[in-house]
């Protein structure tokens, strides 16, 4: 009986320290930055810039099992990111459509704010920082729901 009284206080000394170590190796709910500038608060991480992502081509990738399952489309488009449009190129279907009706601005030091102004809908970009393969790493909200995901560039195939 004392020998299962020893492996019980063992696991409820152990377990505590466990969690502690694991909840440590989770994704960080902040920017990790790829450039830096200097705040009144101390040290701000600046991970938005829009000539980054201006007059280039994005594809966005995820894990996102809802985003997968119900949304799946996404994974077959490349976009080209202007000040005056966005160009959805379907890769799969080789077919494409500007939509002149988006602004997209960075809203702060790390979060891209994308406007349709035909719709009126509103999706936040957190950009978490910039990745050695280099693409983003970036979590996408909308209408209450978000992604974590990378936006990497991509190859226009089309004509």
């Amino acid at each position: 009986m004392k020998k299962l009284s020893i492996v019980t206080d063992v696991r409820v000394f152990l377990l505590p320290i466990f969690m502690f170590v694991i909840s440590g190796c989770g994704v960080l709910e902040r920017p990790t930055g790829y450039s830096g500038n200097p705040s009144i608060d101390g040290y701000t991480i600046q991970t938005c810039d829009e000539s980054e992502f201006e007059d280039k081509w994005w594809a966005f990738e995820t894990d996102n099992a809802a985003a997968n399952t119900f949304v799946p489309s996404y994974q077959d488009y490349c976009t080209y990111v202007s000040p005056d449009l966005v160009f959805f190129w379907n890769l799969e279907e080789q077919y494409g459509y500007y939509n002149y009706d988006f602004d997209w601005e960075c809203e702060n030091e790390n979060t891209m704010k994308i406007v349709d102004r035909a719709s009126k809908d509103v999706s936040r970009v957190r950009i978490y920082g910039l990745l050695p393969n280099g693409c983003y790493s970036v979590k996408v909200s909308y209408d209450g729901l978000s992604a974590k995901g990378e936006i990497c560039p991509c190859e226009y195939n089309g004509p």
